[in-house]
């Protein structure tokens, strides 16, 4: 008995073979190419990025000044390849297989480094692949990719604080946390902890001055995007956070649908949710081992899923916990555990290449619709719409219903001056093209309705608005028809703010910190009862479907 589990432990506690590096890089990259898509969402922000190249400025409808996505880097980094004519649709991919790619290497050299061998890292590519959310969205055309790679640079600079914190160290710890935030402002939840831990460096070296001239620099980015973000929009925050955090709803009415979607994660995604799972309750151990920065990651996974618990989730099942599996992977590439490798080899052999409904397995035609509450596959919803290797057979691309009728306004476009109405935004707005009026009624790409109130019947990441009367036809004709008093002048100081050509005038500049200030509420009836979606007028609806 004994001679069997001395025989099982050498097992473990063996390298993986050399072999083993190449296969893992080749089946990495077979994947992620295999299962590369684009979510109807992002081409939300595609709209802007075309419309930019177009020489409209960063906007979504040409005619109004409003930041309709949410990640500025990632939009930056869309609008680089897609100058060079590659069309958004594959910039997305390319840049996400770079962001994704070069997140993996980092994993991977990581771990090599601190076992002196590099091809002794070749398991990460393979655990990476286990998790049905960092699989799902190491493409979709979201900014997912880019969060992956400025985590690992972000913690990768933070662990090297126990070695050292000049001034270098610093600028670059915050500047990693700055990007971070450029790209999606949530993720530096993870990174908030490590800033309890440079009180101990700070400390021993009393050099005040110099960490604040580091993370001066460092935060600089944050503080001239935030600038520019305040003059040429006239808010501090994209608004698709005023339209999902601007809805009247408190915690209370969030938080059940948050625990929903955790325990959506543990049904579809169980390799995920228990590596997170495992990480977060590893704190106590890791605080009585005196472990502080790896007690730092562990807190910072755990106060970002606390927050995503808060806010309600989403509505795309494991979007918002494949940013915290590369931080708890990023943690398991530094320990130094003989067994890590082969132990994590043996749950993608059990996990991914014996089950046959693994990624590994995917075809062009794949298709899963399924839905857990207000949950969805978001992939499996829009795979066989806007894969890749579909993408080759057609001339116009995606093959989605919703692209189709926006094609076929930009083609016979009918009333072009009159504004229209849906909750699809996305297909629908990049293909009609920029001339067309679009109102979304969830209001991410709104700057009237975010400041409303939700419906009653609201879904989680679809905070639908009902739409004043008289709004819709303001738009059309470009004078203020709304109906209601108060409305009506709030929408004049927002015209003033989205849509006047002298963006430095003092009166632009007063109503801004009027705006921000809250000075403002007072005109927004937000304090009556929530009332039912009354849908879209019939004469001002898209054409999407029945009712949008």
């Amino acid at each position: 008995m004994n001679s069997v589990l001395e025989k099982v432990r050498s097992f473990f506690l063996k390298p993986l073979p050399k072999f083993f590096f190449p296969i893992s890089c080749i089946l990495f990259a077979y994947v992620l190419i295999m299962n590369s898509w684009v979510t109807e969402d992002a081409y939300i922000s595609f709209r802007t990025v075309e419309n930019f190249l177009n020489g409209f400025g960063l906007r979504w409808n040409t005619y109004e000044r409003v930041q309709a996505y949410t990640h500025p880097l990632w939009l930056f980094g869309l609008i680089f390849l897609s100058f060079w004519t590659i069309p958004v649709y594959y910039s997305s991919l390319i840049l996400s297989w770079i962001c994704v790619g070069l997140t993996a290497c980092l994993l991977v050299a990581r771990f090599g480094k601190k076992e002196g061998n590099l091809f002794h890292g070749s398991w990460i590519f393979l655990i990476l692949l286990t998790s049905r959310a960092f699989v799902d969205f190491s493409s979709s055309g979201l900014e997912n990719p880019l969060s992956f790679l400025l985590i690992v640079l972000f913690l990768g600079k933070a662990f090297d604080l126990e070695k050292k914190a000049d001034f270098r160290d610093i600028f670059l710890f915050f500047f990693y946390l700055s990007l971070s935030y450029l790209n999606r402002q949530d993720t530096v939840l993870l990174g908030l902890p490590f800033l309890l831990y440079l009180y101990k460096p700070l400390k021993e070296n009393k050099s005040w001055g110099r960490f604040i001239g580091a993370a001066i620099l460092g935060l600089l980015p944050v503080v001239l995007w935030s600038a520019f973000s305040l003059v040429y929009y006239g808010y501090l925050f994209p608004n698709t956070a005023y339209a999902k955090l601007n809805t009247d709803l408190t915690v209370s009415h969030l938080w059940p649908y948050g625990i929903e979607y955790l325990e959506n994660s543990f049904r579809w995604d169980i390799f995920t949710s228990l590596t997170i799972s495992s990480v977060i309750l590893f704190l106590p151990y890791f605080l009585c081992k005196k472990k502080f920065l790896q007690a730092a990651l562990s807190a910072g996974v755990g106060l970002y899923t606390l927050y995503i618990c808060s806010i309600g989730g989403d509505f795309m099942a494991g979007r918002f916990f494949a940013l915290p599996f590369v931080a708890c992977i990023f943690l398991f590439s530094g320990f130094s555990g003989a067994y890590i490798p082969r132990v994590s080899v043996l749950f993608f052999v059990a996990l991914f290449l014996l089950n046959q409904n693994s990624y590994l397995y995917i075809t062009k035609d794949y298709t899963r619709l399924r839905n857990d509450g207000e949950i969805q596959d978001e992939k499996g919803a829009y795979f066989r719409s806007t894969n890749l290797l579909r993408s080759f057979n057609f001339k116009e691309f995606p093959t989605h219903g919703w692209a189709d009728v926006g094609r076929n306004y930009k083609k016979t476009p009918k009333d072009p001056d009159k504004a229209c109405s849906t909750i699809n935004v996305g297909f629908y707005g990049y293909f009609a093209g920029e001339n067309r009026k679009i109102i979304d009624s969830n209001a991410l790409t709104d700057p009237l309705l975010s400041k409303l109130k939700s419906v009653s019947n609201w879904r989680v990441g679809h905070f639908t608005r009902n739409i004043p009367l008289g709004y819709l036809e303001s738009v059309t004709s470009g004078q203020n028809l709304i109906q209601d008093p108060n409305l009506k002048v709030y929408y004049d100081r927002l015209k003033l703010l989205t849509e006047s050509e002298d963006l430095f005038t003092k009166e632009r500049f007063m109503e801004i910190l009027r705006e921000n200030l809250g000075g403002n509420r007072n005109l927004i009836q937000n304090s009556g009862p929530r009332t039912p979606w009354v849908g879209i007028p019939e004469d001002f609806r898209c054409g999407l479907g029945v009712g949008y």
